[in-house]
């Protein structure tokens, strides 16, 4: 479908206009420009999502495509919300590592059933949400976090 709209905006571009047509045509020739770079790019944005969470049984890997950091932990209410137990020397519990092709983060978890909040915490800090799961709770702290539901076995 995107496609066959690009090959037709292209069209519209390249015919030929003639008379007093023209000032208008110009308008709505830099209109499709513009309509044209937009399609291209949401092809790109679309095409870079990851799947995540993916569940299998009690095994649930987590994936974020965040280019720019430097560290990405999963985050939830299953491990203190990335901060651990400092008492035992635990540090940046839930980190992430780079995929095999260093094009997105991924970490796998064995939860047991029930329900679980979580985020993406990028470089420590900056809390994310997961992009590809649309369940979004409150964070029980004034935020918003992702919701996964493990059924029972």
């Amino acid at each position: 479908m995107r496609r066959a709209i690009c090959q037709v905006i292209i069209l519209f571009l390249f015919r030929q206009v003639s008379g007093s047509d023209r000032s208008y045509f110009m308008y709505e020739r830099i209109f499709c420009i513009f309509l044209l770079a937009f399609l291209v790019a949401g092809c790109g944005y679309i095409a870079s999502s990851v799947p995540s969470p993916e569940i299998d049984g009690r095994r649930v890997t987590f994936r974020v495509r965040i280019e720019s950091a430097e560290t990405v932990q999963v985050a939830g209410d299953w491990n203190n919300w990335g901060m651990g137990d400092g008492r035992q020397g635990q540090v940046l519990v839930g980190l992430m590592r780079k995929s095999q092709r260093g094009d997105y983060w991924e970490k796998t978890v064995e939860l047991p059933p029930g329900r679980y909040k979580y985020i993406f915490l990028v470089n420590e800090t900056v809390p994310v949400l997961d992009g590809g799961n649309p369940r979004i709770v409150p964070d029980g702290k004034g935020g918003k976090a992702n919701l996964i539901i493990l059924p029972g076995v």
